[in-house]
């Protein structure tokens, strides 16, 4: 239970840092110095970053896979993080469908991050890994 409360709050970090990182640097790209994030738009991001990293748990968390069944699963947890940021950003007025430079500049924005995240955090369960099994080769050399 530990390691999946662990789990959830460094994914959730890794999601509310890349959300706020990204829309930062596109807030000020595209409005300038007078880009404002309300308070309950920083709320939404991190009730976002909540359930990104929720569904991180449920869909990913399990490494004993196939690989197919892992992509098939990233495919399913990318169509859901996907549509529902669509939805709560059009509702919220933060991008139109009606207007399709604004949704291809939000899906962009939805697609970087989600990258960054899964990425980054794929980096460090792979060097994670490699630093076990490096023990795991000196432990069984030493036994021998």
């Amino acid at each position: 239970m530990r390691e999946k409360l662990n789990t959830l709050i460094l994914i959730f970090t890794r999601f509310a840092t890349s959300i706020f990182l990204i829309d930062s640097i596109v807030l000020l790209t595209v409005k300038g110095r007078e880009a404002k994030l309300l308070a309950t738009d920083i709320l939404v991001i991190l009730a976002l970053a909540l359930v990104c990293a929720l569904l991180y748990l449920i869909l990913l968390n399990d490494k004993n896979v196939s690989k197919t069944k892992m992509f098939l699963l990233q495919l399913l947890y990318f169509i859901i993080i996907d549509g529902l940021v669509l939805l709560v950003g059009n509702f919220l007025c933060w991008f139109s469908f009606h207007y399709i430079k604004s949704f291809f500049a939000f899906e962009g924005v939805i697609i970087l991050v989600i990258f960054i995240t899964v990425f980054y955090s794929y980096r460090c369960d792979s060097i994670t890994a490699k630093k076990m099994n490096k023990k795991l080769q000196k432990l069984d050399e030493n036994n021998n």
